[in-house]
């Protein structure tokens, strides 16, 4: 699947570390700095909510596969998806930019 502007799935940006806590090489994409902030709140909601990726995929309409993917840094979600993800599970995921941040979620 084409990505914005040739960018390759976010986990491949990682210098160190292990998705998504790991940490990003220089010049990584934006995308990618939003993909892990995204997946880390993904993953922390789900905790805290009690929920596996079939559950979200049931509460959500988002397929588990998507989910799992997203969680691994292979794919960024589409709008369609965060919006689902977002109003079924009543929470804020997509990462908001903060002036003056370069790294999001950090």
């Amino acid at each position: 699947m084409p990505r914005s502007h040739g960018d390759d799935a976010p986990a491949s940006y990682l210098a160190e570390g292990v998705w998504p806590d790991g940490r990003l090489r220089e010049g990584a994409p934006v995308s990618a700095v939003y993909a892990q902030a995204f997946a880390r709140r993904l993953r922390a909601v789900i905790g805290e909510m009690g929920l596996n990726p079939f559950a979200v995929e049931r509460i959500t309409g988002v397929s588990r596969r998507t989910v799992e993917r997203t969680l691994k840094g292979q794919v960024l979600p589409d709008f369609g998806s965060v919006a689902r993800l977002e109003t079924e599970l009543g929470v804020d995921l997509w990462p908001r930019r903060e002036h003056g941040k370069k790294h999001i979620g950090e």
